[in-house]
């Protein structure tokens, strides 16, 4: 002999007797979004590949405004590179305001690419 218990469940006739839940899933989505950003710009833990990161950032953007200053470009080149530099800079505000967790190491991030490119020049 099995003992179940039978469950029973009242449903209000109108709609206004409860309210609806948020969506988890929309809520997990969102909540996995702004982990893998704080995961991608946060800087290591360790101090050699941190000194490596920092380094890194210095050197790559000191030598891509190197190059850009000292290489003839056409000039649809140079306005395409303007354009990606554009939209990298509006998703970096966007990061800044939707995800507070990184305000200060996307500000370091970026002083220190502005750093390169500074040299580089």
């Amino acid at each position: 002999m099995v003992d179940e218990q039978k469950i029973v469940v009242e449903v209000p006739s109108d709609q206004g007797g409860y309210s609806r839940l948020a969506n988890t899933a929309e809520l997990s989505r969102l909540e996995e979004f702004k982990k893998g950003w704080i995961q991608a710009i946060a800087l290591p833990d360790n101090l050699p590949d941190l000194a490596y990161t920092l380094a890194s950032t210095v050197a790559i953007s000191a030598l891509l405004s190197s190059c850009w200053v000292s290489i003839p470009m056409p000039e649809f080149i140079r306005l395409g590179v303007l354009g990606v530099l554009v939209m990298a800079g509006i998703v970096i505000l966007y990061l800044r305001q939707a995800v507070s967790e990184v305000k200060n190491v996307l500000l370091l991030r970026v002083g220190l690419v502005a750093v390169g490119v500074l040299l580089g020049i």
